[in-house]
């Protein structure tokens, strides 16, 4: 392989047509952006609620698919205990029960 001869390979294309649908993920997120060929647009995470909100045409749902319900504020993480470093590497070691 001679150093000349390298190629990039050409951009993959994006499909055109009257009936393209297309779901985007939103860099920085774990949201889904689903675009529909009729102009609808919806967000959602779970990409199973998106592709199913995209294969209704034209019965797109208002706003996109419906999210689970949260399971309510996540409970707060406990206290972390801080001891003397020398005590944890010095300590002895017990062995595992197989």
């Amino acid at each position: 392989m001679r150093t000349g001869d390298l190629t990039v390979p050409a951009p993959r294309r994006v499909l055109e047509g009257e009936r393209v649908t297309r779901v985007n993920w939103l860099p920085g997120s774990d949201r889904l952006r689903g675009l529909c060929f009729c102009g609808a647009e919806a967000e959602a995470s779970d990409p199973n609620m998106m592709w199913e909100w995209l294969l209704a045409h034209p019965d797109h749902p208002a706003g996109g698919p419906a999210e689970p319900p949260t399971s309510g504020p996540l409970p707060t993480p406990p206290a972390h205990y801080v001891s003397d470093p020398r005590v944890i590497r010095f300590a002895e070691r017990v062995p595992a029960l197989a």
